[in-house]
């Protein structure tokens, strides 16, 4: 009998060990490069997005030291106000280093960029799939089917002003590298990196500041402190008919594109309230600037990509704001879509109804 029991206890040591050996074995062959998910962890796609924005940034700073004959600028074409619409090495080795990163996790990830594939791929390692910030949100495991994702690429948001920013350094404060994370046509999570911005965070002198977002699940620090030094300060004081703000809606707006934004603004409150007008570029200054209380509303009544909203769309819906069209439907991020939003933009993060209203179109 304890010669039995010791043959069986030996075989369930080595069954044990084959065990191990197998379960590491399908972990291998489930993170090989070419492996393809039929499922993926949000809080690993965020994860690997936060990295990838960041890596792309210190690109696009790295190549806006170059002289201004270097950084190979051109045009796409021109805007329906006549406006060129540049592209850049910035853009390209942005778009390069987002999309391969995200290829070589997920090679059967959809995406949709401002930018088209390149031959050259940028990353040889793959992105971490692991962030601190991203791993302490509630309900971190949530996966989804990889058919339901899409993801919306801005590699370089505000090219026009990074061409200008050699002789002009203000304007590179506008510049935004976006990746947004839609399920189904809506955008659950998103992150928008600014290259240029000073991090109290960061080593000193080192540049580079990221919000991200995941709705219903959690924000960065970054965009909880900003939104908590928003409170309470004048700058939070939102519009409301009568109420506060003073009697005066700050509408931000494109300094490039910007359409009739200005008198469509006037009529609207006309008689009601007095307008002040911001001129900013980048839809995602904008939309972080609605989302932290320095304007009230985001209107766009021109033509927009949708690359260009989506990463705002995400952050004001997960501190409760809203983006629609002027509309008032929401933007629907389904790849295989027009990538161009024709009816224009209202977003506020109070009061969209109100706005909305305001700015309605047929």
């Amino acid at each position: 009998m304890p010669a039995e029991l010791h043959v069986n206890r030996r075989m369930v040591a080595v069954l044990a060990s084959l065990g191990a050996v197998l379960l590491l074995g399908l972990l291998y062959v489930a993170r090989r490069p070419g492996y393809v998910e039929e499922e993926i962890k949000i809080s690993e796609l965020l994860s690997a997005s936060i990295f990838l924005a960041e890596s792309a940034g210190s690109k696009v700073r790295e190549v806006r030291e170059l002289k201004d004959s270097e950084i190979g600028q051109l045009s796409k074409g021109l805007t329906k106000e006549g406006k060129n619409e540049y592209v850049t090495v910035g853009d390209s080795a942005s778009h390069e280093i987002i999309t391969s990163g995200l290829r070589l996790v997920w090679p059967n990830l959809r995406y949709q960029s401002e930018e088209n594939d390149e031959e050259d791929v940028s990353l040889t390692s793959r992105p971490p799939t692991f962030n601190s910030e991203v791993m302490a949100v509630k309900h971190r495991n949530e996966k989804v089917r990889v058919e339901d994702l899409a993801i919306w690429i801005d590699p370089l948001d505000a090219t026009q002003e990074y061409t200008e920013g050699k002789t002009h350094p203000e304007l590179l404060e506008y510049v935004t590298v976006m990746i947004c994370i839609a399920v189904k046509g809506t955008p659950i999570a998103g992150v928008i990196h600014q290259p240029f911005a000073e991090n109290s965070r960061a080593a000193k002198g080192k540049l580079g500041k990221t919000y991200w977002s995941w709705i219903d699940h959690g924000v960065s620090k970054t965009v909880s402190e900003e939104a908590q030094s928003a409170v309470g300060s004048t700058a939070a004081k939102f519009s409301l008919p009568g109420g506060e703000g003073g009697g005066t809606v700050r509408v931000i707006m494109s300094r490039s594109h910007k359409g009739d934004v200005s008198s469509v603004a006037e009529v609207a409150f006309q008689g009601e309230k007095g307008v002040s007008k911001i001129e900013a570029a980048g839809a995602g200054y904008k939309s972080l600037a609605v989302a932290f209380g320095t304007a009230d509303v985001y209107l766009h009544t021109t033509a927009i990509k949708k690359w260009d909203v989506c990463a705002g769309d995400a952050l004001l819906g997960a501190l409760g704001g809203t983006m629609t069209t002027r509309k008032g439907e929401e933007l629907d991020y389904s790849l295989g879509r027009d990538p161009k939003n024709s009816d224009g933009i209202v977003a506020a993060l109070k009061n969209h109804d109100y706005y909305l209203e305001k700015f309605r179109t047929p």
